[in-house]
């Protein structure tokens, strides 16, 4: 019996389907789900794809998580407990009350995509978890949760920097591989300003980190690194940051705000308002009123 047979056995693995899911976006690489499940004993499973599992709320009954002959039982957890289990290893587990969380799912295409130059092979193989405090991955899977929940899921280049952090701490901290040690002495200027440039003339468009990343000749996670030594900005940040000196600028010029957040690639108005307010410290309305005194 295949792998795929074996899967198609167990599914679905929820008794509900998820609250929420990354399905209808072009993340690339990492899927999310957010569900909300009755109390329930999820099959004995291995999928083709790594799971993270992110505890949102306190489940005060127990909870057995088992990895075939293992069982792991916990009086209760806690949001942000989490549990990775690799892919191809089975795996189950048990709830006797309503269980929230956030799933996230990737092959291990995800660790040779975004950061090859730390790795010593393409297939790093991930070390079984259970129900272990992880602030930062909790942190990242409640962003992503975010990003959905506010039809922001086309912002590529801020979903892209969270899976390279995603990725580079799983490695550190759940992986068998050693990451290789890079220099981190920033872009060369170069580099810095195809990248700049390229940024200044594509602010209209929805820029990803591996469309930046590519410019210079690097890997998304290697590419964030040097791009933060050289500006001491992420490249999310550093876009945001453009957009916002931009839309003063096409504000002035008369232009909407409704007008101004499409022509700069923000999701809609209050996307563009929320940023304008926290890197000016007033919302796009009253920075205009303030120029016309």
């Amino acid at each position: 019996m295949t792998d795929d047979d074996r899967n198609a056995n167990v599914l679905p693995l929820y008794p509900k389907a998820p609250l929420l899911s990354s399905d209808r976006t072009q993340w690339s690489g990492l899927h999310l789900e957010y569900h909300q499940q009755p109390p329930h004993q999820v099959p004995e499973n291995a999928l083709n794809e790594s799971q993270i599992i992110i505890h949102t709320q306190q489940l005060l009954s127990p909870l057995v998580e088992y990895l075939p002959p293992q069982r792991f039982e916990f009086e209760q957890t806690k949001p942000g407990d989490i549990t990775v289990i690799p892919a191809h290893v089975y795996n189950g587990a048990i709830w006797e009350k309503e269980c929230h969380f956030i799933l996230l799912k990737f092959n291990s295409t995800l660790f040779e995509q975004y950061t090859p130059e730390r790795i010593s092979t393409s297939n790093p193989e991930l070390i079984p978890s259970f129900s272990r405090a992880d602030p930062l991955i909790y942190g990242i899977g409640w962003a992503l949760k975010s990003e959905l929940e506010n039809h922001e899921s086309e912002n590529h280049l801020y979903v892209e920097s969270l899976t390279t952090t995603l990725v580079t701490h799983l490695l550190r901290h759940y992986s068998t591989q050693k990451l290789i040690n890079l220099p981190l002495q920033g872009l060369s200027q170069q580099q810095l300003k195809q990248v700049m440039a390229y940024i200044d003339h594509h602010l209209d468009q929805n820029l990803t980190l591996m469309s930046l990343a590519a410019i210079a000749h690097l890997s998304p996670s290697y590419f964030s690194a040097l791009f933060k030594q050289s500006t001491g900005l992420t490249p999310h940040q550093y876009v945001i940051q453009c957009r916002i000196n931009r839309a003063k600028q096409l504000l002035l010029q008369g232009m909407s705000v409704a007008e101004v957040a499409l022509n700069l690639g923000f999701s809609h108005q209050s996307h563009l308002s929320r940023h304008f307010k926290r890197l000016v410290g007033v919302t796009p309305k009253e920075f205009l009123k303030r120029q016309s005194v």
